[in-house]
């Protein structure tokens, strides 16, 4: 026990890194400039947060009537759940197969369920956060709106603390399975993106089940009969994934009898999951992850020659840099998963929303009403839709932070930063014309528009998603985060990301707001669309031409 809390602290301050971070800003004073921009963002949250209760309010006076006024937090919970379930992947394969630390710990006098015991109890922290705006506001809502007593308190807090066990448990045990299997074939690295694929497209077609089940399709007469069933919601989600209506049953009941039953068997089942992931790791856990970092070998020995040739003006070190960018992303599946994966899986889970329904109020016909009012309406609505999908996947604003402590390979290649900068661009704008691509596919499907309205709605996301792509850059330039263990953290838990997201989201916004007004002043579709274009055109020519002359002058700073 000893050992697996040491394990556990030692996680816990990798993962998060708050003694770096205070060491920089007390000791070293540096990076202070985060205090305030951490406070502004967290101000940013507010008006959100407001809005989300406000929601919160107005469905349980609609409910309450009816008497179903307990689908609040079950909707919470279960979504909360299914949002485990989906991105869980990423961090059960990175922290279980990717990791760098496990080069230390396996010689290590500990055993197999010690070290994946560890690491689960990490992940299971950062899913708290995962779910923290979305589960506790619901909860915690609700129970002020109901007046609810302390035991209310108490079970909530305790189905909090188990509500990411059963399905974080379920991925990785189906995550070992897997990776006991991959371990098997010489094709490992594509069996990791195939099979995460499979469980990630389960995540969403089990979201789909459960909004199908909702009945998205009934009519207004049915939808009333539905809801004064008792506890009709609650049990058509529960049927899809039972341990949601555990929770919630556990959480509304108190210390009734049904409530008392309900927690205890949410709370032996997820002990039942974690034995098995202790059983299953003891097992297979080792036998899965020893073979991962296996290299082939070159056929051929590569002669001085050869070599020389290469590095020189002979090969294109544009080519040949752009090309090393694509291998480090294709050779770390946690890279390429958060990449690639991410540009493609918002347009598709978009898609799925809007066929959920046939309906005359269904969210197909909602959105084909917003953009046919006026074909500047559609050509802004898609044009937004095509950057957020090319933009924000993390790939430019992680560009330097992925190469990590590699990166002293940069600062000694015989090839110039503005170079290198140029050829990690164009692969990082490359995963942003596959988001735009991908989008287009579903803007088409969704808004029905028209080819006079795609084609500049394409051209302002090529030229917005160009200006994006620099300033992600920029960002991760001016800051990489290079020391790392976990691939994950490069993405996932890099400031830089969220910087860089902000920052879009920000501009996109004050972009909004600026052609709102001048198509309220009367200036005509076609000058809007020349003038968003326009500006958007300035600026992605002046935000690359900053990037390379920052190139220049950070690369030589940037300590390994």
């Amino acid at each position: 026990m000893n050992k697996l809390g040491t394990l556990v602290r030692v996680g816990l301050k990798s993962n998060f890194g708050l003694s770096v971070l205070r060491h920089r800003i007390l000791r070293e004073k540096k990076d202070r400039w985060l205090i305030p921009f951490v406070g502004l963002a967290a101000v940013s949250l507010v008006p959100t947060l407001f809005g989300y209760l406000k929601l919160i309010q107005f469905l349980y006076e609609l409910l309450r009537p009816l008497g179903q006024e307990s689908v609040l937090p079950m909707y919470g919970i279960l979504f909360g759940q299914l949002l485990i379930l989906l991105f869980g992947v990423y961090y059960i394969i990175s922290a279980f197969y990717f990791s760098r630390d496990l080069e230390i710990l396996i010689p290590l006098p500990l055993k197999p369920r010690q070290v994946m015991a560890s690491k689960f109890a990490v992940i299971l922290v950062n899913e708290y956060l995962t779910v923290l705006l979305v589960v506790l506001p619901m909860l915690v809502y609700y129970g002020i709106l109901a007046k609810a007593g302390l035991p209310y308190w108490i079970n909530a807090a305790v189905v909090y603390a188990l509500l990411p066990v059963i399905p974080l448990a379920l991925v990785s045990l189906l995550v070992i399975g897997m990776m006991r299997l991959v371990n098997l074939s010489r094709k490992k690295d594509v069996l990791i993106i195939v099979g995460s694929l499979v469980l990630i497209v389960f995540g969403i077609g089990l979201q789909f089940l459960v909004n199908r089940s909702a009945g998205s399709r009934i009519n207004q007469q049915a939808l009333l009969d539905f809801l004064t069933a008792p506890d009709s919601l609650l049990k058509r989600a529960g049927a899809i994934f039972p341990p949601c209506i555990w929770a919630t049953k556990a959480v509304v009941g108190g210390f009734s009898r049904s409530g008392l039953l309900h927690l205890l068997l949410l709370a032996g089942t997820s002990v039942a999951f974690l034995y098995g992931i202790l059983v299953v790791a003891e097992r297979l856990f080792y036998r899965g992850l020893i073979g991962l970092s296996e290299i082939s070998g070159q056929k051929k020995a590569m002669s001085a020659r050869e070599m020389a040739r290469r590095v020189s003006s002979g090969r294109r070190p544009i080519r040949a840099i752009f090309r090393r960018e694509w291998r480090i992303m294709i050779r770390t599946p946690i890279f390429l998963l958060n990449g690639v994966l991410t540009v493609a899986i918002i347009p598709a889970i978009f898609l799925l929303m809007t066929k959920m329904g046939s309906g005359r109020g269904d969210a197909a016909a909602l959105l084909k009403a917003m953009t046919s009012g006026s074909p500047i309406t559609g050509i802004l609505a898609a044009a937004g839709f095509m950057i957020i999908c090319g933009s924000l996947n993390g790939t430019s604003s992680s560009a330097f932070s992925r190469e990590g402590r590699q990166f002293w390979m940069s600062k000694i290649l015989p090839v110039s930063p503005r170079d290198q900068v140029i050829a990690k661009f164009l692969h990082s704008y490359l995963i942003a014309l596959l988001g735009i691509g991908t989008s287009l596919i579903v803007s088409v499907v969704a808004f029905s528009l028209k080819i006079g309205q795609l084609v500049p709605a394409v051209g302002i996301a090529l030229a917005g998603t160009f200006a994006l792509t620099a300033l992600g850059m920029i960002i991760d330039l001016a800051r990489p985060l290079l020391d790392w263990t976990n691939p994950q953290k490069a993405i996932k838990q890099n400031l830089n990301v969220l910087f860089a997201t902000l920052a879009d989201i920000g501009i996109l916004a004050a972009l909004a707001m600026v052609v709102i007004r001048l198509v309220k002043s009367g200036m005509s579709a076609r000058a809007v669309v020349g003038l968003l274009f326009a500006t958007l055109a300035l600026l992605s020519a002046g935000g690359f031409a900053v990037l390379l002359k920052f190139a220049d002058r950070r690369y030589p700073e940037i300590e390994v």
